[in-house]
């Protein structure tokens, strides 16, 4: 407001308000609304007044954007006031172990259960009831059984997951996890001749959580990350008779949240050496007991092919600068009750980086077969390239960083195998980088090591009939 004085120059004006609680004036005339009301603004000057009656609008305060979040989950809430310019916002939870909200009014489901939201302007408040839901292994059931062909899911928030979760039947089902975190005792994913599934990102914590897949084809799994996802002896990717299956740009951390290789070895060597992919065939049993169930009728013994691991990366678990345990061994294949003369084959590990996996020491007879983070025994055409193994921990200094073994009886020889532009740094392996491992009347042919950074230790052993180019 302004006010003035005729005939006088550099007059000193004088201004009031009849109710400070409804509007004040400054000594400059600027009015400030406090509430709903009215009040008579008066302008002083040497015994002379003017006044004017001032109205202050009543205000609304609302909230939108719902009333419901997932644990884990975000949601952003709006609040509009009327009548009021520039107004600013002030937002509190009145439960923040249930879910939380910053000043943008971003809230952020934490648990089960309700909390009251309020945001408070200009003196007035407006509260809502907002419930915070925990999504399970029920709902992520729920959501795959209805996905159509071709259809995209997309999972935001926490599942805790207490029960197995069948993967989607239909073809080319795309889900999108990048949002999602997965925790529970127990639960794992399945799938049995489905065709095309693209799963990308999401966070799995320790619980049992990995794949086990039975017959599945053209499948990609892009940028997942595991924390000691899978207990000792299990798989993060058991690839039962697959094909065509990639896992790519995604990070393995830890594995059976111990760094002792006796509790280990408590369920026998494979507790010690479960590669965390497995290239496996679809025979009963090959999934473990509790899959059987599953696969009921379609365990054809179907060998694995064309499966591709590229630009993955497996490393230790920490807690803060604590070591929990060492990385899991990467890839491999131990098959030793197929019966047929079918092999895994046309397996492409390439563009990996492992570091510090468990040392395989106190296997027997195992460590010769399948003492490295990558073994495979008996199967052809594989393609071992452009990766990084590292050891910066003394306690996890291999025997091998590779081993190619041939030593079954009813397994045709080994062939087409390139172990090329590998880089092996940190502690000297105590046997060999690569080793060869073929039994009597078994052979290994068509082998090229070529190319790899061996940084002072030895490169190769070789056992029973092999054949290398260099």
């Amino acid at each position: 407001m302004k006010g003035t004085v005729t005939n006088v120059k550099n007059a000193k004006l004088v201004w009031t308000s009849s109710r400070s609680d409804v509007a004040t004036v400054t000594q400059k005339g600027l009015v400030v609304g406090k509430k709903a009301g009215k009040t008579t603004v008066t302008l002083s000057y040497q015994g002379q007044t003017k006044q004017i009656v001032i109205t202050v609008p009543k205000t609304k305060l609302s909230i939108t954007g719902g009333s419901t979040v997932n644990v884990g989950a975000t949601k952003q809430l709006k609040s509009k006031i009327t009548n009021v310019k520039n107004a600013r916002f002030t937002w509190r939870s009145s439960r923040t172990s249930v879910a939380t909200i910053t000043q943008k009014g971003l809230i952020k489901g934490e648990k089960a259960g309700t909390t009251t939201i309020a945001v408070t302007c200009q003196g007035v408040t407006k509260k809502i009831t907002v419930k915070v839901s925990q999504q399970t292994n029920a709902t992520l059931n729920s959501l795959f059984k209805k996905a159509g062909k071709g259809k995209t899911i997309t999972l935001v928030g926490n599942f805790k997951m207490s029960g197995n979760v069948k993967l989607p039947t239909k073809a080319n089902v795309h889900i999108n996890a990048t949002k999602a975190t997965f925790t529970g005792k127990a639960g794992f994913f399945y799938g049995v001749l489905t065709s095309g599934l693209n799963w990308k990102g999401g966070t799995f914590y320790r619980g049992g959580h990995e794949f086990r897949l039975l017959r599945i084809t053209k499948a990609t799994f892009n940028g997942l990350t595991f924390h000691q996802a899978c207990g000792i002896g299990g798989h993060i990717f058991d690839l039962m008779g697959c094909s065509h299956i990639t896992i790519t740009k995604s990070h393995f951390y830890g594995y059976g949240h111990t760094l002792s290789t006796k509790v280990m070895r408590e369920n026998g060597n494979h507790g010690e050496y479960g590669e965390s992919i497995q290239t496996d065939y679809a025979n009963y049993n090959s999934g473990g007991p509790g899959f059987n169930k599953y696969g009921k009728g379609h365990f054809s013994g179907t060998p694995s092919t064309y499966i591709t691991v590229t630009h993955n990366t497996w490393a230790p678990e920490y807690s803060g600068k604590k070591l929990v345990s060492l990385a899991q061994v990467a890839i491999g294949q131990h098959d030793t009750i197929s019966s047929n003369r079918r092999m895994i084959a046309h397996v492409t590990f390439s563009y990996n980086t492992v570091k510090n996996a468990v040392r395989l020491s106190g296997m027997g007879s195992d460590v010769t077969y399948f003492g490295a983070p990558v073994h495979f025994e008996s199967s052809k055409s594989l393609t071992i390239t452009h990766n990084t193994f590292n050891t910066t921990l003394k306690r996890a200094r291999p025997e091998n960083n590779i081993i190619i073994s041939n030593q079954y009886g009813h397994m045709p020889h080994t062939t087409s195998v390139a172990i090329q532009s590998n880089s092996f740094t940190g502690y000297h392996v105590s046997r060999s980088a690569i080793q060869l491992y073929a039994r009597k009347g078994h052979s290994i042919k068509s082998v090229k090591v070529k190319y790899n950074a061996r940084h002072g230790m030895r490169l190769i052993k070789r056992y029973g009939n092999t054949k290398v180019s260099y």
